[in-house]
C-alpha cells in the first residue's frame, strides 16, 4: 500500500515538474516573440523616419545637437569640427552605416574626379577574379559584382547622374547589393592577408570563420579591422573624426586609415556605434 502511494506521489511530482517546465518554455517563447516584435517595430520605425542616405546638412546642426553644459566634451568637439567641415550627411544606423557612408562619399567624388573614377573602377572590377580564386560561389558573387560593375559603367558613360546614383543608394534593393559587394571584398582582403591580421581575431576563430560571422552578413557593425581591410581593398585613404576620443584607436580626436601613403580623401564622423559623412570646407 505504502509503495503504491509513494509511486503515486512520485508520478505527481514528475507531472508537476513537467508542467512547470512546459510553462517555463511557453513563457520563454512568449518573451522571445515579444522581443522580436518590439525589435521589428523599432526597425520599421527607423525605416519610416530615417532614409538610408540623408540630405546634406550644415555642420551647425551638429553643434546644436549637444548642450554646452550637459555634453560639454561633445559640444566642444562639434565646434572644432565646424572649423574644418562645412556639412555632414547622416546615414541610417542599421549595422551597415560605415559601408553605406563610404559608398555614398566615394560615389559622390567620382562625379568630380575622372581619374579616381578610372582607378576605382579598375580596382573594384579586379575583385571578381580575386573572390572566385578564394572560393566564393561564382553564381551569387558574380551577381553582386555585376550590379557594382554596371553602376560604375553607367557613371563613366554619363548614363547615371549623381542624383540618380544617390537615389539608388537610398533604395534598399540596389543599395544592399552594393553594400554586400563591399562586405565581400572586405572579407576577401582579410582572407588574402590572413597571416597579417589573424592575431587580431578574438575567440580562437580562424580568419575564414571571423569573416563569415562578422564581415559577410548584413547588419553587422564594421569594426576597426574591417575598416582597415575595406580601405585597403579599394585603396582609398580616409579620416574618421571621433566625438568621443576614447573610441579612437590612438586616443586622439581623429584617426587616418592611410593606404599607400596617400592623404585622406574621404571623411567620416564616428559617434558611439554609428558613422556619418563629413564634407570639408
Amino acid at each position: 500500500m505504502s509503495s503504491a502511494v509513494n509511486e503515486g506521489n512520485a508520478k505527481c511530482e514528475q507531472n508537476d515538474d513537467q508542467n512547470l517546465a512546459d510553462q517555463l518554455n511557453k513563457d520563454e517563447e512568449a518573451l522571445y516573440e515579444k522581443v522580436n516584435r518590439q525589435t521589428e517595430e523599432i526597425e520599421n520605425e527607423i525605416k519610416r523616419n530615417q532614409p538610408l542616405i540623408g540630405k546634406k546638412l550644415p555642420i551647425s546642426i551638429l553643434v546644436e545637437t549637444y548642450d554646452a553644459n550637459e555634453s560639454s566634451e561633445f559640444h566642444q568637439k562639434a565646434k572644432e569640427l565646424a572649423d574644418s567641415y562645412k556639412s555632414l550627411r547622416r546615414i541610417r544606423g542599421d549595422g551597415n552605416c560605415f559601408y553605406r557612408a563610404l559608398l555614398c562619399a566615394e560615389f559622390e567624388s567620382l562625379f568630380r574626379d575622372q581619374n579616381e573614377l578610372k582607378r576605382f573602377t579598375e580596382v573594384c572590377k579586379g575583385w571578381r577574379n580575386r573572390l572566385l580564386k578564394l572560393g566564393f560561389p561564382e553564381f551569387t558573387t558574380g551577381d553582386f559584382c555585376d550590379w557594382f560593375d554596371e553602376l560604375l559603367d553607367e557613371i563613366a558613360t554619363g548614363k547615371r547622374t549623381e542624383q540618380k546614383t544617390l537615389g539608388a543608394l537610398n533604395d534598399d534593393g540596389p543599395s544592399n547589393y552594393y553594400v554586400t559587394f563591399l562586405r565581400l571584398i572586405t572579407s576577401g582582403y582579410l582572407r588574402e592577408n590572413a597571416p597579417l591580421y589573424e592575431g587580431f581575431v578574438e575567440g580562437g576563430r580562424s580568419m575564414e570563420q571571423f569573416c563569415r560571422d562578422e564581415i559577410e552578413p548584413m547588419w553587422r557593425d564594421c569594426d576597426h579591422l574591417a575598416i582597415i581591410a575595406l580601405t585597403n581593398a579599394i585603396k582609398v585613404s580616409i579620416r574618421i573624426e571621433y566625438m568621443d576620443r576614447s573610441s579612437a584607436p590612438n586616443g586622439g580626436r581623429h584617426y587616418d586609415f592611410v593606404v599607400d601613403s596617400s592623404p585622406p580623401r574621404l571623411f567620416f564622423l564616428y559617434r558611439p556605434g554609428h558613422y556619418d559623412i563629413l564634407y570639408k570646407n
